[in-house]
This record gives C-alpha cells, sequence and structure tokens, in this order.
C-alpha cells in the first residue's frame, strides 16, 4: 500500500460522496487496510484531499494544454469546438476527475480554506482568458458574433459544464448533434441565415 493507492481511493470516494461525508475508515476499506495505516502517509483527511485535488488539477490543465496544442493551426472556430469536445472526452474517460472536480466547484469541503477556493478561482479565470482570446480573434475575423469575447467565453463554458453534466445523466445522448446544434448560437454565418 502505497500514498498513490490511498490518493487514489480517496479520489473515488471524493468524487461519489464528497469530502465531508467521506471518512479515513471509508478511504481504508476500500483499500483493505486498517485506519491507522493510513497515518504512515499522510497526517490528516485534509492533506489526502489536498493531495488529490492537487493531482486532478495538474491533470485537468496538461488536459487544456494538450488540447491548446493540438488544436494551434485551426481556426478560431474549429479550435474552440476541438478543445470543447477534447476536453470533453477526457473527463468522458476520467469520471472520477469530473465528479471530484463538479463537486470541487458546488460543494466544497466545510474546512476548505479561502486560499485554496482562489487557487480555484484562478486556474478557472486563466483558463476563461485562454478563451476569451481565441473568441477574439474569430471575432476579428468574422467568424463569430460580435459580442465581448469575455462573455462568449463564460458561454462557452456554460456550454461545457452543461455538456458535462448531461454525459453524467444520460450518457448515450447523440452530443455530437447536441453540440452542432448549441455551437451555430456563436457563429455570425448562422445568425445572418435567420434573418
Amino acid at each position: 500500500m502505497s500514498a498513490q493507492d490511498i490518493s487514489r481511493a480517496a479520489l473515488k470516494l471524493f468524487a461519489e460522496k464528497g469530502y465531508d461525508a467521506t471518512t479515513l475508515a471509508d478511504i481504508a476499506k476500500v483499500i483493505g487496510i486498517k485506519k491507522p495505516s493510513i497515518y504512515a502517509h499522510y497526517t490528516s483527511k485534509m492533506e489526502i484531499f489536498l493531495t488529490v485535488l492537487h493531482d486532478v488539477r495538474i491533470d485537468y490543465l496538461q488536459c487544456w494544454e494538450k488540447a491548446v496544442r493540438e488544436t494551434a493551426g485551426l481556426s478560431a472556430n474549429e479550435k474552440l469546438r476541438n478543445i470543447f469536445l477534447l476536453v470533453g472526452n477526457y473527463f468522458f474517460h476520467h469520471r472520477d476527475e469530473m465528479y471530484f472536480w463538479m463537486r470541487m466547484w458546488m460543494f466544497p469541503p466545510t474546512a476548505c480554506n479561502e486560499d485554496i477556493l482562489r487557487l480555484m478561482q484562478d486556474t478557472n479565470r486563466k483558463l476563461i482568458s485562454r478563451i476569451a482570446n481565441i473568441f477574439q480573434d474569430g471575432i476579428n475575423e468574422g467568424i463569430f458574433v460580435n459580442e465581448s469575447s469575455l462573455e462568449l467565453s463564460h458561454a462557452y463554458w456554460c456550454m461545457l459544464d452543461g455538456y458535462l453534466v448531461r454525459m453524467m445523466c444520460h450518457p448515450k445522448f447523440d452530443y455530437d448533434k447536441a453540440l452542432s446544434i448549441i455551437w451555430k448560437a456563436f457563429l455570425v454565418n448562422s445568425l445572418q441565415k435567420k434573418r
């Protein structure tokens, strides 16, 4: 049994039950050890949580970095659409991380200090800013509607969050079709055809 075994078991439980409802005894039971054995690696449940949060956050950022790299040569429209699909696909294949991340945003641990919450907000702000820059490129090219790039970025995020929630609740839903319908809201030509 290693610290990594403990953090993996904790990730699964934190994703399913949340931090507050998970006990060290629960984590030990999943691994098949006695609770005191955990203290050889961690001093507290919060230390385990912070390790899990760090690992999930790093993986999440690496997923975004990879998506941005893989779409570097595409138009702003294709870049944003493909980033959306790549991030969605990452979470589709990393369900525990998705549930953990969403719980962290919606129901952070009651014992979570403000520095951790600020770190999460800072991570989100940086990603929103990157997406806004891509939207601005598309606005300048006449691809996207002429709205605030920051507001479009927030709309993109709302769409991604909704997409992930639907993926959790309705795994057999045709997400590619839904995305192509929703995506038209960002495009200039789509609005002109409606008029």
